[in-house]
């Protein structure tokens, strides 16, 4: 029989434990490992350890003083993410082991109309990046910066499915985990639904920014692509298009939604063929 310890069960679990124990500041390790211990869950603590390397690999996390780790930009969205899986599966599991509670069956129907800056946190799945953006823009109009907003979504097709979607993720995790480097130490960076990047940047009095963000966003992604493509067998024969859409605040725009829409026709009119 094997051991909960032995699956993908407890290192996600621990997953979870982690993102969200960070979310209130930095910790120590150690500390971690204490407070995921004392639930007494029958997990081994060998899991805990995959979790947190799996984490700070792929950016989730990053070093902090004091030896502590801290979340990063990234991580905040993995969170959320993490967050909604596990509400969506908590019913199923309550009803298998036998919750005494009643559980209701999710109910197919059609919903009310939202709210408009909601239906653009669903239809990108980034409700962190809507959050930030309103916040950058509550700045702005008590006398801070102007700012822009970049987005940048790969079209991409291969036959195996799989491959594809190792392809996407692998371009998107390359690209948010070196903004710094890449884009600018004042460039923020963020998951934009499944397929796509966004980036926040302060204007700072260039009106041209927004435009060579975009650029810069789309050559970094089709490169990434395109080395995938010629350093791994898997691969190859892939086809893709990296389309981009950019913004930037002004004071006549007074909604979150009104901005990202700016940036999303603009996505939208960049094309969407794939090459043949």
């Amino acid at each position: 029989m094997q051991r909960l310890a032995a699956t993908g069960l407890a290192t996600a679990y621990f997953r979870l434990f982690i993102l969200d124990t960070l979310a209130a500041g930095p910790a120590r390790p150690n500390l971690l490992l204490l407070r995921a211990t004392a639930a007494q869950l029958p997990f081994a603590t060998g899991a805990f350890s995959r979790a947190l390397q799996s984490l700070l690999e792929n950016g989730h996390l990053q070093p902090a003083p004091h030896g502590a780790v801290t979340l990063t930009a990234v991580g905040a969205a993995e969170r959320v993410q993490e967050l909604a899986r596990w509400r969506a599966v908590m019913p199923s599991v309550a009803r298998i082991v036998g919750e005494t509670a009643p559980i209701s069956p999710p109910v197919v129907s059609q919903p009310p109309a939202p709210r408009c800056e909601a239906r653009v946190a669903d239809a990108y799945l980034d409700q962190v990046l809507v959050a930030t953006i309103r916040e950058w823009m509550a700045g702005a109009r008590d006398g801070g910066r102007a700012f822009v907003v970049v987005l940048g979504a790969i079209d991409l097709e291969h036959p195996q499915v799989a491959h594809q979607r190792a392809m996407v993720h692998r371009a998107i995790r390359a690209t948010l985990g070196a903004v710094g480097t890449l884009f600018g130490s004042d460039v923020d960076a963020y998951r934009y639904g499944e397929t796509g990047v966004a980036l926040l940047a302060p204007a700072a009095g260039d009106p041209e920014r927004a435009a060579r963000l975009a650029v810069l966003l789309q050559a970094r992604l089709d490169e990434l692509i395109r080395t995938m493509t010629t350093t791994v067998r898997a691969f190859g024969g892939a086809r893709w298009n990296v389309r981009v859409g950019s913004a930037t605040w002004a004071a006549e725009i007074v909604t979150t939604a009104a901005l990202l829409r700016v940036a999303q026709d603009e996505l939208a009119a960049d094309g969407t063929a794939i090459p043949a």
